[in-house]
């Protein structure tokens, strides 16, 4: 299936390729859990076990995650595993192939971009995010 969820976290927009999306779900069960990564909130449970919940924009771009944890969690299958990615809010899907990133961006994580509007959206490769957890995890 091709297409992906547009999300929103802090003021920017992402995509999420849809073959990787279990479900979107309220994050309002978190259980904290000691990270090394200051992305990783915690855990919380689905399907009686645990995955961890990590805010997509502060993985992304290195930063800090807010204090208040946003409440919506989509949960991505990412390297076999199911991860929960925090977002503010799950926009809408689109059925559509990205466009290929344009020449002198730099985003090493994007699979492409989506056009919305007159912006251009990155589509963020769930496995280059899952590789990049793992790295900084052994950090």
């Amino acid at each position: 299936m091709s297409g992906y969820l547009l999300v929103r976290t802090g003021r920017e927009e992402y995509g999420l390729p849809l073959e990787a999306i279990e479900q979107v779900m309220p994050a309002t069960d978190l259980l904290p859990a000691p990270a090394t990564l200051p992305a990783v909130r915690g855990v919380v449970p689905l399907g009686g076990r645990l995955v961890p919940l990590v805010h997509l924009a502060a993985l992304l771009t290195d930063g800090v995650p807010p204090d208040r944890p946003a409440g919506t969690a989509v949960i991505a299958r990412i390297a076999g595993r199911p991860v929960a990615l925090e977002v503010d809010e799950a926009l809408h899907v689109e059925r559509e192939a990205p466009l290929p990133v344009p020449a002198g961006w730099e985003l090493p994580w994007a699979l492409g971009v989506a056009r919305r509007g007159g912006a251009l959206i990155p589509v963020v490769d769930l496995a280059a995010l899952g590789e990049r957890l793992m790295a900084l995890a052994k950090e």
